[in-house]
């Protein structure tokens, strides 16, 4: 009797995810992928393959080739003396591959922070690599730099070999054994180079001989003269041996001491190859990440069986379905014509459930997968069960397990549940069967074909229809689901569209009971008023996204005349500060004119000042009018000025405290300092401008008489000493020409350095008479007072 596993064919997707494996350590963990039992764990295992799969859908790749499975070795480790060849290299592979990612810095926290603390925690063996490329070569041979006694053995035995072939070649040009040697060859026989002679020869050569060949007609014979050089020859492959052992036995005892740390690392490339092979699998069948909820709910929006895309070779042919379970319903009764899809939407079902809950991503747009502790299936697939027809004792012997074991967080499949016995008895088995199950607050979904559970799901208000749709005029299906309406079988129409012979399909329609062909002419009208109705939402919802786009034209045109009077304002407002710039312009050159009369004649035309004066101050009122029109934010007069409320100070651009009230002006607590401004030029505080803290300081106060005339005051807080140069500059010149004694410039504290640039600059100006820091109430440091010459 098959499990849900194997009905489902869970099995078969774990074999696709195992051939993406690089290795059988990879296999053992897709072995051992089922449903997990908390929904932590499932997020925790889905957020690690999100990493993977997001790490290469970026085009990257894990280095995995060559990854060894190397967990049996670590038993020996101790027991054995040593490993052999081969089994050192599979280490060794495995400590480059590890080395390898651990040094990906492509692999960063930020964008992949699950993927960056699975391979932070590898151990790099620099030392171990190192080791294991002085020994092997890339085909697994031992190097000659394994060690220097080595590389000296073996040149010593090159110049053996030399010595020896010399001696040897040297015999075989001799015209006196010309007739004695077989062939003019130098061979190998028993560890000991010799030469082929004929028989006659043997007594003629002096040597040993090493055996006969196989045809007869020669012996191997070493000469005298090499007898000793070949026992050199051979104790220095013995040496070599020897010094091979040692070295290797030497690397077993570094693997030996390390043992733990190459432990851990296998560990980990055995879980980066599981989640590799993972990632491919869920890309080659377009998966999505599903969203993992608390209770029993499922829904599945736009889904595809898994392993319809081994099948199909284009995935837009793959017709997808959508259903939900357990909010208004427990139960689903899934109706149709036969291979319309409803044992495949049934275990499509089932299976994208087991995976997602297995920490898998699944080829389902969107998706709400709960936490199903236990799955129950009772499938009748004549193409995947052993035996092509089921008896309805089989099924009752599976039904009686899932009623002992199927609960609140159980997902029961049932496919023709109900048949393989007497109709109407089958029926009223099967309705109670999903009435014991409801009540059990299991989920269930099975399929069928009779009138009567139809019927029931439409009556039992924790039940639902559902149908595999068919085309009527075709009458083929179509493999869509609509889930809220009951499928009818259509046997006498497919019978007849198969020509059936017509007296046949007349007779059986008259058998059959009136209500039960009423019923399924009910579900054929039932069906072409859904079709009617899907084309009529088809048509609404096509109308609808038509005037979406309209209304979004037109709101795109609305905000372009928007944006076409704005910037319309904004080059009125460009034009005019041109005009008041040039108004500074024609400023300036009276200064300097004024200037040259006050140098000639020691006074000034103080009604000409104050006529330019003036007239820029009404420019720039309107000028700042104008740019308040144009602005986003609201300026709003503040219309009462209490203690303790938050203002915004427009010509300081400054949301601060109010500290005091009197007749004109108001005290002003703003980023640390006390300001002492106009009543007129405090506002609500704008939407949008974040809430400071005001940290008051009350020994420090500036008194800012803000206005558009000259000031008392000039604000250099923000500039650079260049632009407070400039700045610093016209304000003395206009100063001295309006008969100022002193003023003050505001620099701030911050780290002194414009404040000490401007008392150097003030030092060597020959207008100023003294300055000095203004007092510690009145800004301190922050402040500096300039008397005029």
């Amino acid at each position: 009797m098959k499990n849900a596993f194997e009905e489902l064919e869970f099995n078969k997707v774990k074999a696709l995810i195992a051939s993406y494996c690089v290795s059988q350590l990879g296999k053992r963990l897709v072995e051992e992928l089922a449903p997990l039992g908390k929904k932590a764990l499932v997020e925790k295992k889905l957020s690690e393959l999100q990493d993977v799969f997001n790490y290469l859908e970026q085009s990257h790749h894990f280095a995995l080739s060559g990854l060894e499975d190397t967990e049996v070795l670590f038993e020996y480790f101790g027991r054995y003396e040593q490993f052999t060849i081969d089994e050192l290299l599979m280490f060794g592979s495995n400590i480059r591959i590890a080395n390898t990612l651990k040094k990906d810095r492509d692999i960063s926290p930020e964008d992949f922070p699950e993927l960056n603390s699975i391979v932070s925690t590898l151990i790099e063996m620099k030392e171990l690599e190192k080791r294991f490329d002085k020994i092997f070569d890339a085909g697994g041979e031992i190097k000659d730099t394994a060690s220097p006694i080595l590389s000296s053995i073996r040149k010593n035995k090159q110049k053996t070999r030399k010595h020896i072939y010399s001696e040897l070649e040297s015999i075989l040009d001799k015209k006196d054994y010309e007739n004695v040697i077989q062939d003019k060859i130098v061979t190998f026989r028993d560890e000991r180079y010799v030469i082929p002679v004929r028989e006659g020869g043997v007594t003629q050569l002096k040597g040993i001989v090493h055996g006969r060949s196989k045809t007869g007609v020669s012996f191997y014979v070493e000469p005298l003269s090499v007898m000793e050089l070949n026992n050199s020859l051979n104790t220095l492959s013995e040496e070599e041996k020897q010094e091979i052992h040692r070295i290797l036995a030497e690397l077993y005892n570094e693997l030996k001491d390390h043992k733990e740390e190459l432990r851990q690392n296998l560990a980990i490339l055995q879980k980066i190859d599981f989640l590799n092979a993972c990632a491919l699998y869920c890309r080659s069948i377009h998966a999505y990440m599903p969203q993992i909820i608390d209770d029993t709910r499922l829904s599945l929006k736009n889904a595809r069986h898994p392993l319809l895309f081994n099948s199909i070779k284009n995935p837009n042919n793959i017709i997808p379905f959508s259903l939900h379970i357990g909010n208004e319903f427990r139960g689903i009764v899934i109706s149709g014509v036969n291979t319309g899809g409803k044992t495949v939407t049934l275990k499509a079902t089932g299976l994208l459930t087991m995976l997602a809950l297995s920490g898998l991503m699944i080829p389902v747009e969107e998706s709400q997968i709960g936490m199903f502790t236990s799955f129950f299936t009772d499938i009748n697939d004549e193409q995947s069960i052993e035996d092509s027809i089921s008896t309805f004792s089989s099924h009752i012997k599976k039904l009686n397990i899932i009623f002992d074991n199927a609960g609140a967080s159980s997902l029961v499949l049932i496919d023709e549940l109900g048949t393989g016995t007497d109709p109407e008895e089958g029926a009223a088995f099967a309705q109670a069967a999903m009435e014991a199950f409801i009540a059990k607050k299991s989920k269930v979904i099975i399929t069928t074909h009779l009138n009567k559970l139809k019927i029931f799901a439409s009556e039992h208000p924790l039940c639902e229809n559902a149908s595999m749709r068919f085309d009527q005029e075709k009458l083929a299906p179509t493999y869509l689901l609509d889930l809220g309406f009951p499928g009818n079988s259509y046997a006498l129409d497919i019978a007849k569209e198969y020509h059936s012979p017509e007296n046949i399909v007349t007779r059986a329609r008259e058998l059959i009971d009136q209500k039960s062909l009423q019923l399924s002419e009910l579900l054929k009208k039932t069906e072409q008023q859904r079709i009617h109705l899907s084309q009529k939402l088809y048509e609404f919802d096509l109308k609808n996204k038509l005037l979406e786009q309209q209304l979004e034209s037109l709101n795109k045109k609305e905000q372009n005349w928007t944006q076409i009077e704005k910037e319309r304002k904004q080059k009125a407002l460009q034009e005019s500060e041109e005009y008041l710039s040039r108004l500074h312009q024609d400023f300036d050159h009276e200064i300097d004119e004024l200037k040259k009369q006050f140098k000639a004649e020691k006074h000034i035309e103080h009604d000409r000042v104050r006529d330019i004066k003036n007239k820029i101050s009404k420019e720039r009122s309107s000028i700042e009018k104008k740019n308040d029109e144009l602005s986003d934010i609201e300026f709003i007069p503040a219309k009462e000025i209490s203690v303790g409320k938050e203002v915004y100070v427009k010509p300081l651009n400054l949301v601060g405290k109010v500290q005091s009230v009197d007749k004109n002006t108001t005290r002003v607590l703003a980023e640390g300092l006390n300001y002492r401004v106009k009543k007129t030029d405090i506002y609500e505080v704008p939407k949008g401008r974040e809430h400071v803290d005001h940290k008051e300081d009350a020994d420090i106060s500036i008194h800012a008489n803000i206005d558009n005339d000259f000031a008392f005051e000039l604000n250099l807080m923000g500039l650079t000493f260049d632009e407070a140069r400039i700045e610093l500059d016209k304000y003395i010149d206009k100063a001295i020409l309006l008969n100022y004694p002193k003023v003050r410039i505001l620099h701030g504290k911050g780290t002194g350095q414009l404040r000490r640039k401007i008392h150097g600059y003030l030092k060597d100006d020959r207008r100023i008479k003294e300055y000095r820091s203004a007092p510690l109430q009145e800004g301190g440091d922050g402040v500096t007072v300039v008397f005029l010459d």
